[in-house]
């Protein structure tokens, strides 16, 4: 058997991690450009609970509800995690990139420039393509680390 210095212990965890990451992250249900061009509705559906966030024409950003499209496949670039410790906060940024956020512990309050707010639980999915403008901030408020696996979308 190969070693791998990628995983620490529960190996098997962290594999099943990665593919509920990307098979999580596989689409949001599409939403048209209208949408993010006026102050989206927010539509809740069965599923796996999914927040997008987008800049509107007034160039701020908002927030969709929905959930995932299950049947859609969306080409990914790289998958990667972070764990940043519980209370902690991120003062107004945009993403880097359009990118899935799974959250695997910790739960967060969003706020959008926008002047919506939101939370996230465990098992919850962020579509951030909130990449122009002044963007979302987030703080932790429960007492757990907020483990999250990022999983970059393909441009285009």
């Amino acid at each position: 058997m190969q070693s791998t210095t990628r995983f620490r212990s529960k190996r098997t965890t962290a594999r099943q991690l990665a593919s509920l990451a990307v098979i999580a992250a596989a689409a949001m249900l599409p939403v048209s450009a209208a949408y993010a061009a006026k102050k989206p509705p927010l539509v809740v559906t069965e599923g796996i609970k999914a927040y997008r966030l987008c800049t509107g024409s007034d160039k701020l950003s908002h927030v969709i509800e929905g959930s995932i499209d299950q049947q859609a496949m969306t080409d990914v670039s790289a998958l990667h995690f972070k764990e940043t410790p519980a209370h902690s906060t991120f003062d107004w940024h945009p993403p880097p990139e359009e990118q899935y956020v799974i959250t695997l512990s910790g739960t967060l309050e969003f706020s959008t420039t926008g002047g919506e707010n939101f939370f996230l639980h465990p098992g919850e999915v962020l579509l951030a393509q909130d990449t122009t403008g002044p963007g979302h901030r987030w703080k932790l408020i429960d007492d757990q680390p907020w483990r999250r696996a990022y999983v970059i979308t393909k441009p285009g």
